[in-house]
């Protein structure tokens, strides 16, 4: 289960490696958005990060670029249907995909070649943020902390149940690594996106997930759903009674995720860095802040040149957490 209704309006409501290809053809002005419909396409399901920030997102860039924007879902085969689109849309800045680590690892992991190549075909608009994943098992799990859980896989290798949003996902890797570092195994269950995940795992039929927290947060503060560990290198403000998983027994841990901002790779340069600083400008205004801070995400702003430039390291760092995941 994903966020609330209320939860989404809520969010919108706060809102007043490589280098991409050179554009020829297409060569605009900074106004050349103006009076167009811009689109975000969002593959993931409603309600995960990507989509509550891309819904954020909205309103802001609409009205810096004089251009009106709407949301469009994508869902399925782990982000590449509403990655495909992007990639083979006009270069024009009006198709814009908001996406995380998956568009990189995908192509590690997905069962047949992807029908586009996720760095020669898409050119880095902006980094917006960080975003903290949660080890999750139902409110009445036996498992009081991450260790139970842990030992009882251990205990009993390939035996314990876990969900993601599907193969290849943050979700999945993020489980990966924990079985990697504490040399146990557990079952995968895939599904199509979070909600199917986050689902089974309150109603009990799998033993946990691991989900961002604007995924998971509703569920937790409703007691649906109980957190025993958070992904990242220190706590979350929000909740700081949540110990991360190397403080609750495993050293070394840690798996944070990024949402960014992509176009079309034929995008002319004057067009990304137009849209580049609309983003930028949007994710530094203290409206964001507070929906970053509501969602329990870190602002993590970079401009196109700083995103390309740091893609490289953050893919290798999940390269070799996908290598562990096919030695399981």
């Amino acid at each position: 289960m994903n966020l609330s209704r209320r939860d989404v309006l809520k969010a919108s409501a706060l809102a007043p490696l490589y280098g991409h290809l050179p554009g020829t053809a297409f060569a605009q002005s900074s106004s050349t958005l103006a009076g167009k419909q811009l689109r975000f396409v969002v593959p993931a399901s409603p309600g995960t990060v990507l989509d509550v920030t891309a819904r954020f997102m909205a309103e802001p860039l609409g009205q810096q670029l004089g251009a009106s924007v709407i949301v469009d879902s994508r869902v399925g085969a782990n982000g590449i249907i509403g990655t495909d689109y992007v990639a083979k849309s006009a270069p024009d800045g009006t198709a814009l995909l908001f996406t995380a680590v998956h568009h990189f690892t995908n192509r590690w992991i997905a069962e047949s070649p992807l029908p586009y190549d996720p760095v020669r075909d898409f050119a880095p608009i902006a980094r917006l943020t960080s975003a903290v994943s949660m080890v999750l098992v139902p409110a009445n799990s036996p498992y009081k902390n991450l260790m139970e859980l842990v030992r009882d896989m251990k205990a009993r290798p390939g035996e314990i149940t876990y969900a993601s949003a599907g193969n290849g996902s943050t979700t999945h890797l993020c489980t990966a690594l924990l079985n990697d570092l504490t040399q146990t195994s557990a079952r995968h269950i895939p599904y199509k996106g979070a909600a199917g995940a986050v689902t089974d795992v309150v109603g009990g039929q799998v033993s946990f997930t691991c989900q961002s927290t604007a995924t998971a947060m509703s569920l937790v503060k409703a007691g649906r759903i109980r957190p025993l560990a958070v992904t990242s290198g220190r706590r979350l403000e929000s909740m700081p009674e949540i110990p991360t998983v190397a403080e609750a027994g495993v050293p070394g841990y840690e798996a944070i995720s990024w949402v960014g901002v992509m176009a079309p790779a034929a995008t002319p340069d004057s067009l990304v860095q137009r849209l580049s600083d609309a983003f930028v400008k949007a994710a530094t205004a203290p409206a964001f802040k507070q929906f970053c801070d509501a969602q329990s995400l870190t602002v993590d702003a970079a401009d196109t040149r700083t995103f390309r430039a740091e893609i490289p390291a953050d893919v290798e760092r999940w390269r070799k957490v996908v290598e562990t995941l096919k030695k399981t």
